[in-house]
């Protein structure tokens, strides 16, 4: 009906002012190019969880025999939740219990054999110290047979000279030369019982160091085999540690989001067995986003958060967002924190208006305004054209604009300042510099 009127009072002017002889003022309708919103709204669409999640799973790895909860049940902090078959578990404390005892033997044994070789090195250094003695006591013979020698090789030779002389007899040289043989072979005895004396001493040392390097061994065997029992009981604790872990037990009071085992099956340490959101962490409403308006959010922006489920609007607030994106998604998750959730429940879908500050200080920053898109006349890559009216309110221009992206039933361009009219309706009808006749279109 509008149109049809602007269409009629153009058809009138145009008869007047054929009569007239004067250019008739066309009848437009403008709109005002208006600033972007202080804050530009990105829309997702995510579901309530809570802020903290456990994901349960056993530290052994095992034959599961129960699972006591499923999907949605509550589970109570302290309760048991699986527990796996503790046949192996108590198979490796017997194991570990046997070996342990048997290093402890093996103690006992080092320690005989470490005293064994303490006594075999006393018994060596008294034979070293007999052998010494015996060495002495040899070589002071030695001295008096070769004393006794001398002595018998003096007498000797002195009755020798006398003999031939005629003053002594036959007989008494006889007796000298008997004495001084033995006493060469007395010499002969001390001298090899010196030398085996002192062989007996080497041997005696040689004895002491052997009993040495075995005393050392012993010691080294009572320390390896106190190593061997230690690392025993330590394997004992260990398993025996592993048996508390045969009994999966919840850390928090929470509800059960996913089971992803059942009994019968072979759990491997650290699988999840149960997905657990804690019912004591705060309520968040997770939205996924695009990797263009992550970049726009940022913590600390508002949202309008609405829960189909209860039909009510939320005011919420952005407390996290994600540094990386989802693998399997591709998308970054947000996490939105919200005001009287009482009413919401783990699992409720909500639409959430998130107003990015980042977005609008970027958009202010670059002279953008929003127009009608009625108003284009035509767009050509990043440019647009459209009627704008001059300052003196009575015609209009032909205007080229930067073109940046439509935006609703709005088109965002740079080029013009906030507040200038652009043709809306009864732009076809005019030309640049046209005299016009204007209409504000209502808000």
């Amino acid at each position: 009906m509008a149109a049809f009127i602007i269409v009629s009072f153009i058809a009138a002017g145009c008869s007047d002012g054929r009569k007239s002889g004067q250019a008739e003022p066309v009848l437009v309708e403008i709109k005002r190019a208006e600033a972007v919103a202080s804050q530009d709204e990105i829309l997702a669409t995510g579901s309530f969880r809570r802020e903290k999640e456990v994901d349960l799973s056993f530290r052994i790895g095992g034959v599961l025999r129960e699972i006591n909860y499923r999907e949605g049940q509550l589970i109570e902090k302290g309760s048991v939740v699986a527990s796996i078959d503790p046949t192996q578990v108590e198979a490796q404390i017997v194991q570990a219990q046997a070996q342990a005892m048997q290093a402890s033997a093996g103690i006992g044994q080092a320690v005989e054999q470490a005293r064994a070789a303490t006594s075999s090195i006393a018994s060596a250094r008294a034979g070293q110290a007999q052998a010494e003695a015996n060495a002495g006591r040899a070589a002071a013979a030695l001295a008096q047979a070769r004393a006794d020698l001398a002595n018998a090789q003096r007498d000797y030779e002195r009755d020798a000279a006398l003999a031939q002389k005629g003053y002594v007899s036959e007989a008494r040289l006889d007796t000298r030369k008997t004495r001084m043989d033995v006493a060469e072979a007395s010499l002969r005895s001390a001298e090899a019982g010196l030398n085996a004396a002192r062989q007996a001493a080497l041997a005696a040392n040689a004895g002491i160091n052997q009993a040495e390097a075995g005393a050392g061994a012993a010691q080294a065997g009572v320390q390896a085999a106190s190593g061997r029992a230690r690392a025993a009981q330590a394997v004992v604790a260990a398993a025996a540690f592993d048996r508390r872990w045969a009994r999966l037990i919840s850390p928090i009071r929470g509800i059960v989001l996913t089971r992803s085992a059942e009994p019968g099956e072979i759990a491997a340490p650290g699988q999840s067995i149960l997905v657990v959101a804690d019912e004591e962490s705060p309520l968040i409403l997770r939205t996924p986003v695009s990797d263009k308006d992550v970049a726009r959010i940022q913590v600390g922006d508002g949202a309008d958060v609405y829960v189909s489920a209860i039909g009510r609007n939320l005011k919420g607030v952005v407390t996290r967002v994600a540094q990386r994106a989802d693998p399997r998604t591709g998308a970054f998750d947000i996490d939105i924190a919200v005001d009287n959730a009482g009413e919401i429940k783990t699992g409720f879908f909500a639409d959430a208006r998130i107003r990015s500050k980042t977005a609008s200080s970027q958009q202010a920053r670059t002279n953008e305004v929003l127009v009608p898109t009625e108003a284009l006349i035509g767009v050509n890559g990043n440019k647009a054209t459209l009627f704008v009216l001059n300052s003196d309110q009575k015609t209009v221009r032909l205007a080229t604009v930067d073109f940046i992206r439509l935006q609703g039933n709005q088109a965002l361009v740079r080029g013009i300042p906030i507040g200038t009219g652009v043709v809306t309706s009864g732009g076809a009808y005019v030309a640049n510099k046209a005299l016009v006749k204007v209409v504000e279109a209502r808000p």
